[in-house]
């Protein structure tokens, strides 16, 4: 059986970097952007349905549920995986928690205005606007993130904060943070020539959107400087301001 910990951080904040990373490990795995969430949640959804309701074995039904992680993990052949998603959130959390009592969360954090940024700069939209607006609602990328990144905080669950800029600064020293916090065996990774995330054989096939949303720097990592007010109209900067933790 794996252990299973939480990465929950908002996009653009150096998540696919620290998976590439992090996955050179023989003993540890960050998986891409889960689906686990979605299918606790329909399985969730089955509980509403009219042929549940006439017999509503919930024991059975929430058998599946309790293994999901073991089902959906048996093939990685790993003793600690850390699962990427917005666990956070009310529902999920308390998804979770019917699983795993005392669940643990990284938060690899990133100031808002600067991963809505990166977004604008990498996607370049027409309606600059109306996509950040998309990308802060609830169910927007950036938005749930952010959701469930402060119910966990608000809720005190046992969590590291890991900031994005101090990552970039010494990849070696904040790993070995989340480490110690997960209580796993820890030697300092190769920084160079990283290979491009995978996990389980698997890759990201960023061909289905508009843009390469999880390209790394192979050769180096280094922090990219530039002015959000390049790319953010003074409005937005002004409204996603204080959201901050």
């Amino acid at each position: 059986m794996n252990n299973i910990y939480f990465l929950t951080s908002l996009p653009r904040a150096g998540n696919t970097l620290l998976g590439s990373i992090v996955n050179q490990s023989q003993y540890v795995k960050l998986t891409a952007n889960t689906i686990l969430t979605d299918v606790i949640y329909q399985l969730q959804l089955i509980k509403d349905i009219q042929i549940y309701k006439n017999f509503p074995d919930e024991k059975s039904l929430n058998n599946i549920i309790k293994n999901v992680f073991n089902n959906y993990y048996q093939n990685w052949k790993v003793d600690n995986i850390i699962d990427r998603g917005p666990w956070g959130t009310p529902f999920n959390l308390e998804c979770l928690k019917s699983i795993i009592k005392k669940p643990k969360f990284i938060i690899l954090y990133r100031p808002v205005l600067e991963c809505l940024a990166s977004f604008i700069k990498i996607e370049k939209p027409i309606n600059i606007e109306t996509r950040c607006h998309q990308l802060m609602s609830d169910e927007g990328i950036i938005g749930k993130y952010l959701w469930s990144i402060k119910n966990i905080i608000k809720e005190k669950e046992n969590h590291v904060i890991i900031n994005y800029k101090n990552f970039i600064k010494n990849p070696n020293k904040e790993i070995k943070t989340i480490f110690d916090f997960l209580k796993i065996s820890f030697t300092n990774f190769n920084l160079n020539n990283l290979k491009q995330f995978s996990a389980n054989n698997v890759s990201y096939d960023d061909s289905i959107f508009k843009v390469q949303l999880h390209r790394i720097r192979t050769d180096k990592i280094k922090l990219n400087k530039y002015n959000i007010e390049d790319y953010l109209p003074s409005n937005i900067i002004k409204q996603y301001s204080n959201l901050d933790i």
